[in-house]
């Protein structure tokens, strides 16, 4: 069932209810209005006969009932009697009225019908000769049921009427209404997966169609966004590995083109597995971010900080001593996160592999970790020429290296590390120092409840 006729049935639904309601309510209030004059007329007119009547002699009421009776301001007809013990003293008026049944009439009198509904009646208690007496005045009230059943054929026929008209008009202007959604269901049909360069067109109007259009705009920027870095990422990885492939594929056939010594062929095997264990590194570090894009969340669990930066920086401990750099360490003694030890190991190993490999022999590398902002904020600067300033913000896109382009690696550690900080919910930042060099801030979230020794370690290695 569509959306139009849902609406158009919701629609009809209430508003027949609505009607049921008005129609009621108007012919309630009618008959209430038509007949509450009527019989407050009529028990007015009883009232004072009655009491006239009840002060008079027998002979003198008859008179009186007849007089009564002759009277046409309420109805076309009046029928009156006096009745008492059973007996009806006087009786005038339309011989034709039917008359009511009589019995428990209270003092203050009573509206009564007449046995076929034709007539009616106020009926009010008086005493006529020292005994109990009835004065029924009667008028005939067809006028007044005439009215109240046209108003009931009237209500009957331009109720139906009126509801079928107004479920027409609903279904045409739910039609209308909807009009924006068909024209976005079209549009979006027509847009073809290999373009996504097309947007869906919306009004001026600054209603919920154009701010739904937006959003769907907005999401096709996103997705055309992921798809463009996908290609990119897909040409730039086959790039990346083309060259030791053609390099690997060249030193072999000219190594197999014509007999060698064993000394050349060990160094052409040496050359060879250089080659591998570049194009395994690419393909290991390819695969990690892969599965970095495609996991939503990670394995967590609380672990030390300041445990995973010791044991990196024992790791490298010989490189830095064999290339004669100073590695200074400012730790606190105890930092907790919540994160995959795995995966921030790699990341600080890749930042500090990034800091060594740009920093002159004989220079300085600094780190220091500590709680800053309520979270682990981790800074690695080294000594060394400054990145330069059209390269900063594009140092953490994929396989970029800038003006580094003769240094050894891929262009993915850096990628590596802000996927892995996202993953955790934290952000890493690079900016060139004052005195020269460059400095890596990584900020994490930190861990509630988890104890923090304040007491700081100072290192210095060379």
């Amino acid at each position: 069932m569509t959306i139009r006729i849902r609406l158009t049935l919701f629609w009809a639904a209430v508003l027949a209810v609505i009607l049921l309601l008005a129609g009621s309510a108007v012919l309630m209030l009618f008959q209430r209005e038509q007949w509450g004059q009527l019989d407050g007329s009529l028990m007015e007119e009883a009232d004072t006969a009655a009491e006239t009547i009840a002060r008079v002699t027998p002979g003198a009421a008859g008179v009186i009932v007849r007089q009564l009776s002759e009277e046409r301001d309420l109805g076309p007809a009046r029928r009156v009697q006096l009745i008492s013990g059973g007996r009806v003293l006087a009786d005038a008026g339309a011989a034709q009225a039917d008359l009511p049944v009589i019995s428990n009439v209270p003092a203050a009198g009573a509206i009564l019908e007449g046995h076929r509904k034709v007539f009616r009646y106020a009926v009010m208690p008086l005493r006529v000769a020292g005994a109990n007496a009835w004065l029924a005045d009667g008028v005939d009230a067809t006028p007044i049921r005439a009215a109240i059943a046209r108003l009931e054929r009237t209500l009957l026929i331009t109720v139906p009427l009126i509801l079928v008209i107004s479920i027409v008009a609903g279904y045409w202007l739910a039609g209308r209404a909807l009009e924006p959604v068909s024209a976005l269901d079209h549009a979006l049909a027509e847009l073809e997966p290999r373009d996504l360069r097309r947007r869906l067109p919306y009004r001026a109007v600054d209603d919920e169609m154009a701010r739904l259009t937006r959003a769907i705009n907005a999401l096709l920027d996103r997705v055309a966004a992921a798809a463009e870095a996908e290609r990119r990422f897909a040409t730039d990885a086959a790039h990346e590995m083309r060259t030791p492939l053609a390099i690997l594929r060249t030193g072999l056939e000219v190594t197999l083109g014509q007999e060698r010594t064993a000394a050349e062929y060990a160094g052409a095997l040496a050359a060879a597995l250089r080659e591998t264990i570049a194009l395994c590194r690419i393909a290991d570090q390819l695969l990690t971010l892969a599965r970095l894009d495609h996991e939503a969340a990670i394995a967590r669990r609380p672990c030390d900080l300041s445990a995973l930066v010791r044991e990196v920086i024992a790791t490298v401990e010989p490189l830095v001593q064999a290339r004669q750099l100073h590695l200074r360490t400012t730790l606190n003694n105890r930092v907790f996160v919540n994160g995959n030890p795995d995966h921030l190991r790699r990341l600080i190993v890749n930042l500090l592999d990034n800091a060594l490999k740009f920093t002159p022999e004989d220079g300085t590398i600094a780190m220091s970790l500590a709680i800053a902002n309520g979270g682990p904020t981790l800074r690695i600067a080294n000594s060394g020429a400054p990145i330069p300033a059209a390269d900063l913000p594009y140092i953490f896109d994929r396989f970029f290296r800038g003006q580094a382009q003769g240094q050894p690696g891929s262009g993915l550690g850096l990628s590596l590390c802000q996927a892995i900080a996202r993953l955790h919910g934290g952000v890493i930042k690079a900016a060139n120092l004052v005195d020269g060099g460059v400095e890596f801030v990584l900020s994490l979230p930190g861990l509630r409840g988890e104890p923090r020794l304040p007491s700081t370690v100072n290192d210095t290695l060379s």
